[in-house]
């Protein structure tokens, strides 16, 4: 992700686990995930719904084998199997999903002062297999057994401090996927394989380098790694949702949001085995953004906004989004894109601060706004009838971001936050304009929702 829909989801946190080092951790390094390919799975299967990280959900299996040996054997003198991005999880006759919990030996030198017990982690660890039941209405259920012979998942709670990885994270959470997803028959002529799905065991660290963690943060990591053990390879790009690699959003999330159901329900929706990519016929895009030659063109039509406005109760505003862009409802707002959360050409995003006045707003947070770009323009305008300040960013990514900010009278400040490459910014300016033209400001019963907001 890149920009102002970064900055405004971004996090930073403590929580994070590791994965098995023997395969890649989503895809080859010649490839990234694109919206091309993204569409073209879609296309495929039309019931998938937005918002989902299904790409990075996807695990790399051998397609392509020498006949004569069957599937995954080569020999030294033949070329190795080609290698496809697969969507890979436990089948329905594994269901309730037998899980054993390790109990933690915890070690007096971790806290002093904790009054926690080793069966207050074990009742965290069961609180989260719970949620995901509970959140996925039933798609996956467990059932604990006495002894890890008689689980097909062993989720260990290890009374000892994580080890700290790169980058000075420590990993709370340990989820061996690399290998989880096993071709176990197909058509190497097509790409259709049936596969089967394993992760035997989960490890979660009891403690950071602070002490003991809390009952509930141990829920939040089990959560997270619980996840992986349920067909999740790599990590969602978006850090507000569950499966993010590292985010400070979990620790207040109950239980999974819209990119994680949606995620989740889909993978489960389709067969094991089904094929997303192969990665040697992908690959359209960089890390980055489009590679030279392959940016999207700007929407050449007049802007169509949705009929039915969004309408936020809880924050007091509505207006009408782009008809066909992807929304996502976030605690401060909502936002839109063209495309899909994690590559797409133009966002729109509406947040609502409890500031006075737009000075105060921008002294707390001007700089992470402005910090690496450069104003283009600065001056005054007027949305929903009120005054507003309107400044244009070129920001390092080469994108123009647009800000426009307005203080309500009412202990509310909206900022509005729009990008869009530079070179396609004066076609998306007219659908930020018309966006914010339909904007309208909610005033009644005002102070009952603003407290809801507040607490």
């Amino acid at each position: 992700m890149r920009g102002a829909l970064a900055l405004a989801l971004l996090l930073a946190g403590l929580v994070g686990c590791a994965h098995d080092a023997a395969r890649p951790p989503e895809a080859p390094a010649s490839y990234h995930h694109n919206l091309a390919d993204y569409r073209a799975f879609q296309s495929r299967h039309p019931d998938v719904v937005d918002p989902n990280y299904l790409p990075f959900m996807a695990h790399l299996v051998p397609i392509d084998a020498p006949r004569s040996r069957g599937w995954g054997w080569w020999s030294r003198d033949e070329a190795p199997p080609r290698e496809r991005l697969v969507l890979c999880h436990w089948s329905a006759e594994d269901f309730p999903l037998t899980v054993h919990i390790v109990p933690p030996e915890l070690d007096p030198g971790l806290d002093e002062f904790a009054s926690y017990e080793a069966s207050d982690f074990v009742a965290a660890v069961q609180r989260a297999l719970s949620i995901w039941q509970r959140d996925l209405e039933g798609v996956v259920s467990f059932r604990e057994v006495p002894s890890p012979g008689e689980a097909a998942l062993v989720i260990r709670l290890l009374g000892e401090e994580a080890p700290i990885a790169k980058q000075d994270i420590q990993v709370l959470g340990v989820a061996r996927t690399g290998s989880a997803c096993q071709v176990v028959g197909g058509d190497a002529a097509t790409g259709a394989v049936d596969a089967r799905f394993r992760v035997p065991e989960l490890a979660l660290y009891m403690a950071d380098q602070f002490g003991l963690l809390l009952p509930d943060q141990v829920e939040k990591v089990a959560l997270h790694e619980i996840g992986h053990a349920l067909g999740m390879r790599g990590h969602s790009p978006i850090p507000s949702d569950l499966m993010f690699a590292v985010a400070r959003d979990r620790i207040s999330r109950d239980g999974l949001g819209a990119g994680d159901l949606n995620s989740f329900q889909a993978l489960y929706s389709l067969p094991s085995g089904t094929l997303y990519v192969d990665p040697s016929q992908g690959g359209t895009e960089g890390p980055d953004g489009p590679l030279p030659g392959t940016a999207r063109a700007a929407p050449d039509e007049e802007p169509t906004l949705d009929l039915a406005p969004h309408v936020d109760p809880r924050l007091g505003f509505e207006l009408q989004l782009p008809d066909g862009w992807a929304r996502m409802e976030t605690r401060y707002g909502v936002i839109a894109v063209d495309g899909v959360a994690w590559d797409y050409s133009a966002s729109f995003q509406l947040n609502v601060q409890r500031y006075d006045r737009v000075a105060e707003y921008l002294e707390r947070f001007g700089a992470a706004h402005l910090g690496g770009s450069a104003v283009v323009e600065d001056g005054e305008t007027k949305v929903a009838g009120l005054s507003a300040r309107r400044l244009l960013l070129r920001t390092r990514y080469g994108t123009r971001e647009e800000f426009t900010l307005l203080a309500t009278g009412d202990g509310r400040v909206l900022v509005a936050i729009a990008e869009a490459p530079a070179a396609h910014y004066p076609v998306y300016r007219e659908w930020f304009e018309a966006i914010l033209g339909s904007l309208e400001i909610l005033r009644e019963d005002m102070p009952a929702q603003q407290r809801d907001y507040r607490e």
